[in-house]
């Protein structure tokens, strides 16, 4: 099978965030899926932590990857942030902002 460079390079940012954030795995659950064609990918996920704050900033090594995204914390209370949560957790987001999921990590 023939491999996008793209594509590789974009699930290698995933697998090089996951591997800074190993002294994170006994605090958190995470999900991040890659969406789109090799040039024109999105990555989206949830996370699930301890504390109430973004935990990503409880420690000075976990905040290297995440200055780049976009957090937003989901309130379980409104129906559609639940079933965003829901949709990711269970595998069933077909797509993102129009590109379609091409692949999953789960950290």
């Amino acid at each position: 099978a023939v491999v996008s460079t793209q594509s590789t390079g974009t699930n290698n940012l995933v697998k090089g965030m996951f591997q800074r954030l190993e002294s994170m795995k006994k605090f958190a659950f995470g999900l991040m899926y890659v969406f789109g064609n090799p040039g024109d990918q999105k990555l989206a996920g949830v996370w699930l932590g301890r504390g109430g704050d973004n935990f990503f900033y409880e420690d000075d090594n976990w905040t290297i990857d995440i200055e780049n995204f976009n957090c937003t914390k989901l309130d379980m209370n409104k129906p559609e942030e639940k079933a965003l949560w829901t949709k990711f957790v269970a595998g069933e987001i077909d797509d993102w902002e129009g590109r379609q999921f091409e692949k999953d990590h789960i950290f």
